[in-house]
């Protein structure tokens, strides 16, 4: 009589769908979890800058060679009051960021900075040069 061994299943290998599901789910999550920002809706041309320096902005309050003033979608003094609204106890600390058209003049530049001023801004940055 003969009996046979019973034959060992061998393991599958594992297959690359696994895989692909694990890395489509990341990028479901890292693409829910980020934000977009919007491009500039208003087009400035930006003065050269002397030294040189990129600066990394996260948000600025924009001037256009007319003098008018946007945060985000707020345009003129309701630019400046969301400035003050919105800016946490951390921003506050770090100085608003201004990036104006190499065309606009001194003069609304510097009633800007005395209307911030009286809003409770108490730092502010001019950029220039074409770093974005």
């Amino acid at each position: 009589m003969r009996i046979e061994r019973p034959k060992i299943r061998r393991r599958q290998t594992e297959g690359v769908v696994p895989m692909i599901n694990v890395v489509f789910l990341l990028m479901i999550f890292f693409l829910m979890s980020s934000t977009i920002d919007a491009p500039n809706e208003l087009e400035i041309a930006a003065p050269e800058s002397v030294s040189g320096e990129a600066t990394e902005v996260d948000r600025a309050l924009i001037v256009t060679a007319d003098g008018m003033i946007a945060w985000g979608p707020h345009r003129g003094d309701a630019a400046i009051t969301a400035i003050t609204e919105g800016r946490s106890r951390a921003a506050t600390s770090a100085p608003l960021v201004i990036r104006a058209d190499r065309d606009v003049e001194a003069a609304v530049i510097a009633q800007l900075l005395n209307a911030l001023g009286e809003a409770g801004v108490k730092q502010s940055a001019l950029i220039t040069g074409s770093d974005g």
